[in-house]
């Protein structure tokens, strides 16, 4: 037996988008031990978005667009993920398949077929936790030091993750299954069929957590405005913002406040780095962009008083679970539909 960790790093941070840039990935024996690591970078379809998530980039610009495509480096990835007696695994890795299935669907290739555990979800476990645990805290309790956001590093720390824990628990991989009350996950024709444990410790996620504040945001509409009461001759009229995610997140009241000023005035957030006229925040790499760089400050100065108002983030929180948790169902529906079709 084989373990394949892998990894991707996205263009835009939204892995259904299959605009991947980087498959890192880390092959080593039932013993642990290494035996090839690399990264195989990806020419990304249009421009970068990494200013979003302010990812530090392993590699100049440059390297990745001089790199071969995915469908040209579809045969290579597929020897990796769909080695004979192999499991493959990776750190909260249901993004990672949706990103390679993504991938697979855009470039109408036929979808990898492997299985799989989650090693977040077994660290989470071992350490009787819920919510999400960082690569960097396990590196550092593990006394492991790596380059994150390299995705074959952080393939490789995937790999050391679960070597940690089996030696911990004095287990192999399949008695750690067993002890874990675990079923291995399963992609098949692009769909998939979770990794789950019944040890998991659930617990409703934490309304302040950085990923429950982004959920929170992404379900915000800006109050309707009448667009007969808007001065067209202020100087934002039409103007497009985009805010960097940590200055998003920080305060998310403040941040509703701001987007509902902003359609007072006009103006909107926009997703995409590449189509603002202002970038809210910190930007490393600003010259490869064209826009405006402000802080968040400078911003509340441009745009007056706002208005502060309290949600039910709970509730909000509660419905993007449920909506999501809808559409993988019928997601998966569509899949096992679609399928059948192709089998008949």
């Amino acid at each position: 037996m084989q373990f394949v960790a892998f990894d991707l790093e996205s263009t835009d941070g939204c892995f259904s988008s299959g605009n991947i840039c980087e498959f890192g990935y880390c092959i080593a024996n039932e013993n642990f031990e290494i035996e090839k690591q690399d990264n195989i970078l990806i020419r990304p379809v249009g421009k970068m978005n990494f200013a979003y998530y302010r990812v530090k980039l392993a590699y100049p610009l440059k390297v990745y667009y001089k790199s071969p495509s995915f469908a040209e480096n579809y045969a290579k990835i597929g020897t990796i993920l769909q080695k004979p007696d192999c499991v493959v695994l990776g750190h909260a890795i249901h993004n990672d398949i949706v990103g390679i299935n993504s991938a697979c669907k855009i470039n109408t290739l036929k979808p990898y077929n492997f299985c799989f555990v989650d090693t977040q979800i077994l660290f989470s476990i071992y350490k009787n936790m819920s919510g999400v645990i960082s690569l960097d805290k396990i590196a550092e309790e593990i006394g492991e030091e790596f380059n994150h956001h390299r995705a074959d590093e952080d393939a490789r720390l995937s790999l050391l993750t679960l070597k940690y824990i089996c030696e911990k628990e004095n287990l192999t991989f399949r008695k750690l299954m067993a002890a874990y009350e675990a079923t291995i996950g399963v992609n098949e024709n692009g769909v998939i069929t979770n990794f789950v444990s019944n040890k998991c410790v659930c617990r409703a996620p934490s309304v302040t957590s950085k990923n429950s504040k982004r959920r929170i945001l992404s379900m915000f509409e800006p109050k309707k405005v009448d667009i007969g009461l808007i001065d067209k001759s202020n100087p934002l009229y039409r103007k497009k913002f985009f805010f960097n995610r940590d200055i998003m997140i920080a305060d998310i009241d403040l941040t509703r406040a701001v987007f509902n000023r902003l359609a007072e005035l006009g103006a909107k957030s926009v997703n995409y780095v590449n189509n603002c006229d202002f970038y809210v925040g910190e930007l490393d790499n600003a010259e490869e962009y064209k826009c405006n760089v402000i802080s968040m400050e400078k911003l509340l100065e441009m745009i007056g008083e706002v208005e502060i108002i309290k949600y039910d983030d709970k509730a909000i929180l509660e419905q993007y679970m449920a909506e999501k948790e809808a559409k993988r169902k019928l997601d998966r529906i569509a899949k096992i539909n679609e399928s059948n079709k192709k089998n008949i």
